[in-house]
């Protein structure tokens, strides 16, 4: 951890994150850290960093490796934790030695997580360990290197340490009927621990920590542009920002019988219709190739239907509002990523995603980067990348949010690019793709056979 030579004092009611160790999970066998403390030697992009808490912290972080480095197995490790404290029986839902790294004798390793977060003007340290669905785990606040951690409890399976467990005996009971349950968990529907700060944590990881894979998709993005406005308007911001061809999205609104009627999806729909009423609180959700093509809603009495249509100029100038079928997996790609984007410009969330850049053409990703760098935001977006555009240093992205994944004998090796020297005017681009700072595929010989 950095030593950091300045201090803030004022308050904030923003939710980060400060690291997250990894140890024996998938590809990590070693005790990986990941952080997200800005170097206080780099002046560059200071807007890419929250000054207004006593430690500094920064707003993003791209991952780079080579396909198979790790980089998706940082993302599951985010899921696996938020899963773990959040979903009822989660270890018994789940193959667990499959999670633990493999590619060693020893088939006992206990996998360990442990993340730093700040929440309501506090800073927790939350840790736990798994084996053979045993759990170990302890929450203590912070002293952020300055003085001692505070201890809040301590479980060892079944027995918790804590100067807060309100009936011992009690919590042993539950805990043997619960046993892979996490204390944070279990607290939320039983308070055993009258601490405050056993819920601050447990809402942090409910309510701020969100993970958005390479697969995850909105079946409901329709109605969520229709409900949430100034999403809609958002996505228009985006769109007008980063030039990708389209002037304007909006929600249209056809009355049921008009679309019924003249729609190839009447068929679908009436079958749907003869399983299912709509009311208010269900409606139908029309998804073709994991787009939500159309929504049918129950309003005011009235059933309708709702599409996104996006305004786009043709030939001589004719412009017409094409339907989502007629957008891009790109284009598709990035309505998905918007709410995400939205909720950490409006709230303190933090959202790791995985392969950011997924269809989405290199200039439109650096201009997107570029704009949500921009924004005044209350919240932090990690993701991994490919994209070697987002490098530049004097444009883009600041040395300490760059953080590269290597695999060597089947381990992840996670490292930053502030551990490498570097000038304020170097090409690291060039540098990465030249393999100076890893993270990248390595090819062996190439033998070209002439017919």
């Amino acid at each position: 951890m950095f030593i950091f030579l300045y201090f803030c004092n004022s308050k904030t009611d923003e939710n980060m994150l400060l690291r997250l160790i990894i140890k024996n999970f998938l590809s990590f066998y070693e005790e990986t850290v990941f952080d997200m403390f800005p170097n206080p030697k780099r002046n560059s992009f200071p807007n890419h960093i929250y000054s207004d808490m006593q430690i500094p912290l920064l707003k993003q972080a791209a991952i780079y490796g080579a396909n198979g480095s790790g980089k998706s197995n940082f993302i599951k490790a985010a899921w696996f934790i938020k899963s773990f404290v959040t979903i009822d029986d989660f270890l018994s839902k789940v193959d667990l030695p499959d999670y633990r790294f493999q590619l060693v004798s020893n088939d006992n390793l206990k996998i360990r997580f442990e993340i730093e977060f700040y929440h309501k003007e506090r800073y927790f340290i939350y840790s736990f360990e798994i084996e053979k669905k045993t759990i170990n785990e302890s929450l203590k606040i912070s002293g952020l290197k300055n003085s001692d951690d505070k201890l809040i409890f301590e479980r060892n399976g079944n027995s918790i340490i804590s100067d807060h467990l309100q009936n011992e005996s009690a919590a042993k009971h539950l805990l043997s009927l619960n046993p892979y349950t996490p204390i944070l968990l279990l607290n939320s529907k039983y308070p055993i621990l009258s601490s405050a700060d056993v819920k601050r944590a447990f809402d942090w990881f409910n309510n701020t920590l969100d993970v958005i894979t390479n697969n995850s998709t909105i079946p409901a993005l329709i109605k969520l542009m229709s409900k949430e406005p100034k999403i809609l308007s958002f996505t228009n911001e985006i769109f007008e920002n980063i030039g990708i061809g389209i002037n304007k999205v909006k929600v249209e609104e056809t009355p049921f019988d008009k679309f019924f009627s003249d729609t190839r999806y009447s068929k679908k729909i009436e079958d749907l219709m003869q399983k299912e009423s709509v009311t208010p609180k269900t409606g139908i959700l029309g998804v073709e190739n994991k787009k939500n093509v159309f929504n049918i809603s129950f309003e005011k009495g009235e059933k309708k239907v709702q599409e996104l249509l996006f305004d786009q100029t043709g030939i001589d100038g004719f412009r017409k509002g094409m339907k989502i079928t007629a957008q891009s997996d790109g284009t598709f790609r990035l309505l998905t990523l918007i709410p995400a984007l939205f909720s950490v410009k409006n709230e303190p969330k933090v959202i790791f995603i995985d392969e950011i850049d997924n269809s989405i053409h290199t200039l439109l990703m650096v201009n997107l980067i570029k704009f949500f760098s921009k924004l005044e935001t209350k919240g932090q977006l990690i993701y991994t990348t490919h994209d070697p555009e987002l490098l530049n240093q004097q444009e883009v992205l600041r040395p300490d949010e760059v953080w590269f994944t290597e695999k060597d004998k089947g381990t992840t090796r996670m490292y930053s690019l502030n551990e490498f020297k570097l000038h304020h005017t170097i090409n690291i681009q060039n540098g990465y793709l030249a393999g100076r700072y890893g993270g990248i595929p390595f090819f062996g010989n190439i033998s070209l056979l002439n017919d």
